[in-house]
């Protein structure tokens, strides 16, 4: 039961981590994260939360993994995607709230923010990983095409968050004539998220993993 709490407790803290990290990125104005980039922009277009349209684009990718998973998406530990999701994207709206008010000027200061989002973003992905817990759709989504087509699940994060990119500034294009929430920010989170979650895991990987099991 301790380890349990150890692990579910690490998790939850990896998404307000997370969600911060969305935030942080965000309200940096330079873009956002690729797979925040089409959430976004249905924000912008509908005035709506940022939470409530990744809540809202999940369920997409969520329900997406039923074909490929067939039995395997009415597990339980599946099944958690949802309500996991619905605490992160909580997050995303307290973050976005409790950082609105810290918006620089200056261009210098927006990518600091930026590069604090992404660092934040990298450490909830990291914990998240290590809980052993479950995951939210989006990540849910990788694995179970990484899963039933047997490619390598790096290159399928790729894909999906290039596609969800294009299909953002589509979106913009079509509605407004604009590219909207895709900018130097997106390109930078899609190229150093993956870069701070491969050296958080080197630093403290080990660690997490002794204490999660009790031997620490």
């Amino acid at each position: 039961m301790n380890e349990l709490l150890r692990r579910w407790g690490t998790f939850f803290s990896g998404l307000s981590c997370m969600g911060l990290g969305v935030a942080m990125t965000t309200n940096a104005q330079l873009g956002t994260t690729p797979i925040t980039s089409l959430p976004l922009v249905c924000a912008e277009l509908w005035h709506s939360s940022l939470g409530a349209c990744t809540f809202g684009i999940n369920v997409l990718l969520f329900l997406a993994q039923f074909p490929l998973l067939g039995k395997k998406a009415c597990s339980w530990k599946h099944c958690l995607q949802l309500p996991s999701l619905l605490v992160f994207a909580s997050f995303i709206d307290i973050g976005m709230w409790a950082t609105h008010p810290f918006i620089p000027e200056a261009w210098l200061l927006r990518a600091l923010m930026c590069l604090l989002g992404c660092l934040l973003l990298a450490f909830g992905v990291m914990l998240e990983i290590y809980s052993g817990t479950t995951v939210i759709p989006g990540e849910g989504l990788v694995v179970a095409l990484a899963w039933r087509y047997k490619k390598n699940v790096g290159n399928i994060k790729v894909l999906l968050d290039s596609s969800l990119v294009i299909a953002a500034a589509l979106l913009g294009l079509l509605s407004v004539g604009a590219v909207l929430g895709i900018r130097e920010g997106t390109l930078a989170s899609a190229l150093l998220t993956g870069i701070f979650v491969r050296l958080f895991a080197k630093m403290w990987g080990s660690g997490l993993n002794r204490w999660l099991a009790g031997e620490a």
